[in-house]
């Protein structure tokens, strides 16, 4: 019974590439929240649009630090 070595899911040398597009991903769903927000009326803004939007530029905001917390060798 041997033992192997562990290995991440994802190459160590792609986690500066994933950083940078997750989190432009991210600003891009922070962009579109912002925007929908200045330009709809009160009475035209939807709840379960907001909430969306918000749960997505999150997650890929969220996922894009990590990984450059990772890049950057700032392990938590």
């Amino acid at each position: 019974m041997g033992y192997q070595a562990y290995s991440p899911p994802i190459d160590t040398k792609h986690y500066s590439n994933l950083a940078i597009v997750l989190t432009f991903i991210g600003f891009c769903f922070l962009s579109y929240f912002v925007i929908y927000q200045i330009t709809q009326n009160k009475q035209q803004r939807s709840l379960t649009k907001e909430l969306s939007v918000g749960l997505f530029a999150s997650l890929f905001l969220s996922s894009g630090t990590m990984f450059s917390f990772l890049a950057l060798g700032l392990y938590f």
